[in-house]
């Protein structure tokens, strides 16, 4: 049995838990290492919730803000073909912003996070639908200080423009642009019912009043219909490591983008305002998830709902780590980081170059 696998199954039982509070980190999970030519290991452990069926590599996880990676990635292809440009502001694409204080922010502002948005109490309490949230986004005051922070809202308004620039529907964008070329057949925002035996449970929601299966956990992406720039997605292990094994082939030249607009996308763009950001993604820091042991060319993304995604193009390696740690609730946030950081460590000294 691989250290890896002996470690999460002890994550599906009191043995992996800290702080005594949850029956388990995540009922379970699958994951994948790799590097940009081969999967160096694929797996699954658990189950998907209570009396449910086992998990396997072809479950499919809610996958929350990991659904900012293929939006970025719809953009950048939308860069390689000259319909955009990052210095292009919110109000060229969205005729509602351009008399708003949002119409001068850049694609750049809203892929590094820097963009003067604040993180709206409840935007889901306060919206019907997505036109509703749109204008509530569009009426909120600014911050000022031009540091980093973290917002769905930033990405909500990535998805948007990608739409208009394309003239489609995001999830057809996405569809189009990222996952069929990439072979991801199984990875789609708000899937069907034909798929509800393959998909993790998430939350038993208040808000909803039942528990979360088969539809977004994420509020805000459930006013836009289930299908938003910052969540939405439902990926497996194995769709998700030809993502990741994509992007590493990519920074070598010879992968999904260019390698000139892959290098810009995960370089750290944010140094002094707070926290390290690439174009969409993490940069490896102190206290990333992405463990003690990947280099500070790593790069990532971690999901509200337990997943998590790491690539370090110097040990030339991604680690990837799908689960549903908020079902039933979602009490254990010092449980899924330290969970992701050993897993991440176990990878690279099994695997890192």
């Amino acid at each position: 049995m691989s250290k890896i696998r002996k470690y999460l199954e002890r994550c599906t039982s009191k043995a992996g838990v800290i702080n005594g509070a949850n029956p388990w980190v995540f009922p379970g999970a699958s994951w994948a290492t790799g590097s940009s030519k081969s999967v160096f290991e694929m797996g699954s452990v658990g189950l998907l919730g209570d009396s449910l069926a086992p998990v396997t590599e072809n479950s499919l996880y809610d996958l929350a803000s990991l659904t900012k990676l293929p939006t970025t990635l719809a953009l950048m292809k939308q860069v390689e073909d000259g319909s955009l440009c990052l210095a292009d502001e919110v109000g060229y694409f969205l005729p509602s912003f351009k008399n708003s204080p949002y119409s001068a922010v850049t694609l750049f502002a809203l892929l590094t996070h820097t963009a003067p948005l604040t993180n709206i109490a409840s935007l889901y309490k306060r919206a019907h639908n997505k036109e509703e949230m749109l204008e509530v986004i569009r009426t909120s005051e600014p911050r000022a200080d031009g540091k980093v922070l973290y917002t769905c809202e930033a990405f909500i308004l990535l998805g948007e423009i990608i739409s208009a620039v394309d003239s489609s529907t995001l999830d057809e964008v996405i569809r189009r642009r990222v996952l069929e070329p990439l072979g991801m057949n199984d990875t789609c925002f708000n899937p069907p019912a034909s798929l509800l035996d393959r998909i993790a449970p998430t939350e038993e929601c208040p808000w909803r009043g039942h528990l979360v299966r088969g539809e977004v956990h994420d509020e805000n992406a459930v006013v836009m219909g289930g299908v938003s720039g910052n969540a939405g997605l439902f990926s497996s292990a194995v769709d998700m490591s030809r993502f990741a094994a994509a992007l590493l082939a990519s920074l070598e030249g010879g992968g999904f983008l260019k390698k000139a607009g892959a290098e810009l996308m995960t370089r750290n763009h944010t140094a002094g305002k707070g926290q390290n950001r690439g174009l969409g993604w993490m940069i490896a820091d102190t206290g990333s998830s992405s463990g003690d042991l990947m280099s500070y060319r790593s790069f990532g993304h971690t999901g509200f709902t337990g997943t998590s995604l790491w690539i370090d193009p110097e040990r030339n390696i991604y680690t990837l780590l799908l689960a549903n740690r908020i079902y039933p609730n979602r009490n254990n946030v010092d449980d899924i980081y330290r969970a992701r950081c050993i897993f991440s460590n176990l990878a690279v000294l099994e695997y890192g170059d």
